[in-house]
């Protein structure tokens, strides 16, 4: 992690959040005015939106410093479209563009520090899940996914937070007298501290099936599944040392810096519109009647 850049703030930030989820919802508008209702939904190509939250954390490989080191439990929001596609009865392939937050935070004593360090950063995903399910009800079919993601890191913040306190005091008490003095260290993800594309592969568990809204036969997936990066975290510039580290204590750029996540998500899809097939077909046996009527009416 490098000093401080002094770019970007809370609501240069905010408007970033907003640009997604405005695209996300312009895609989606469009896509509703390719669909229709009474199409079933386990025979045909249905889109939809999903959310949830992620469990994010970093492995760290081949560095027992840092891999020793607690990492807390934190929750981030997540969302973005797919797409259901039947191969067979019951074998479905699901590409989806997802928003997804990636990072890590500790907690934890060194020395006379008490110590705060967290990585947020944020990515946007191309998925291929891949599912097989066992149509037990319409409204309860579980299934078993695998798939392959890659992503890009968007933006994001690495913040290193110390509070000194007083050692002094006679370890007889237990408990450290925390002083006033604290010392932040934030930084923006650029290149030159976080390596800006993913690669991973995820496997879950989920529930499918048809649900009813407002006269709407609909598609629904409850899912979770953990997901394994493949590619280091740590920049290009941080492994020859171009970019100073100031992170955690037991900070050394050795090893991998790997991220993962425990992903919670539901989907919701509306079969797409087979209206135009239905269109064209009617089309054409109308144009046929119209030729015979021609025939019969000029004697040919």
């Amino acid at each position: 992690m490098r000093d401080a850049l002094g770019r970007g703030n809370g609501s240069e930030k905010m408007k970033k959040y907003v640009l997604i989820l405005g695209i996300l919802c312009i895609c989606y508008t469009g896509m509703m005015g390719q669909m229709t209702r009474n199409t079933p939904v386990d025979k045909t190509i249905a889109v939809g939106l999903k959310g949830g939250g992620n469990l994010p954390r970093m492995y760290y490989y081949q560095n027992p410093a840092l891999m020793r080191l607690p990492q807390s439990n934190t929750f981030t929001p997540m969302g973005g479209l797919f797409v259901d596609i039947p191969l067979t009865r019951s074998v479905f392939v699901s590409p989806e563009i997802m928003y997804v937050q990636r990072g890590t935070d500790m907690t934890y004593n060194h020395r006379s520090i008490v110590e705060h360090y967290s990585i947020s950063t944020s990515y946007v995903d191309l998925r291929l899940p891949l599912e097989l399910c066992w149509k037990i009800k319409p409204y309860f079919q579980p299934y078993v996914t695998i798939g392959a993601e890659v992503g890009m890191c968007l933006f994001g913040k690495i913040n290193l937070h110390r509070q000194y306190y007083d050692a002094l005091f006679p370890r007889l008490l237990q408990q450290p007298s925390y002083s006033n003095q604290t010392i932040d260290y934030p930084v923006y993800v650029d290149s030159a501290n976080m390596y800006r594309f993913h690669a991973g592969a995820f496997a879950g568990v989920g529930v499918r099936g048809k649900v009813t809204i407002i006269g709407q036969d609909c598609l629904f997936k409850l899912s979770a599944s953990f997901h394994q990066g493949f590619l280091d975290s740590y920049s290009y510039y941080e492994k020859n040392g171009a970019s100073q580290a100031v992170n955690v204590n037991a900070y050394q750029i050795t090893g991998k810096r790997l991220p993962q996540g425990l992903e919670v998500t539901l989907g919701i899809a509306i079969p797409l519109d087979n209206g135009f097939y239905d269109a064209c077909s009617s089309f054409a046996r109308d144009r046929y009647r119209r030729h015979g009527n021609r025939r019969h009416l000029f004697g040919y």
